[in-house]
């Protein structure tokens, strides 16, 4: 009865670890599978800030004030609170646009821009033109390329004259604006 004893005991010691070698396996195999997710929480913020973005010429691309910029880990975007972005080329302000909020992608290259959204063209003192304005209510500045679109309702102003459209595609280099659908204009001769 003492070797029967002793073997039931080291049977039941043997069982026991291999039945605690397969939980902890099983604890450590969802420890790994199951990863943290980082939330979308800022880890800093900027108040009442100027900065600006250089082209791969070592030239302005554009400036950006704001009254708050916040900056998410997670997906290396930016929220900015009532922002005001002056675009560039050859070193020379074109445009300007404005908004009640912004959001900056990862790659700084798209810029989203949503209520009471304002762009505005830079006029050029030699000439008679007058500057375009445009208001939206939201905006997307590709700034690589420097394409403006948008797909919601868009009004026009250029002097007194103005088109409504729904959606918008705006070269900001070529000046060129191609409006997508719903057209209305109202267009006013400039006085002799």
């Amino acid at each position: 009865m003492g070797k029967l004893h002793y073997l039931t005991a080291l049977l039941l010691i043997v069982l026991l670890a291999v039945v605690s070698g397969f939980i902890f396996d099983s604890i450590e195999e969802k420890t790994d599978t199951r990863k943290e997710k980082v939330r979308h929480t800022p880890d800093y913020f900027l108040k009442n800030f100027t900065a600006t973005t250089m082209n791969d010429k070592g030239m302005t691309a554009y400036q950006v004030n704001a009254r708050q910029l916040e900056h998410f880990p997670d997906d290396d975007s930016m929220k900015l609170q009532h922002p005001l972005f002056s675009f560039y080329s050859d070193n020379k302000k074109t445009w300007t646009a404005q908004a009640n909020e912004a959001q900056i992608l990862s790659n700084s290259e798209t810029i989203h821009l949503s209520g009471n959204v304002i762009l505005k063209q830079i006029g050029d003192l030699k000439t008679k033109d007058k500057p375009v304005h445009l208001n939206a209510e939201q905006l997307t500045i590709e700034t690589e390329r420097n394409i403006a679109h948008s797909k919601s309702k868009v009004k026009l102003n250029r002097g007194k004259s103005y088109i409504q459209a729904s959606g918008m595609r705006a070269d900001l280099n070529k000046n060129k604006i191609e409006f997508l659908s719903n057209t209305r204009s109202h267009y006013v001769l400039p006085a002799k």
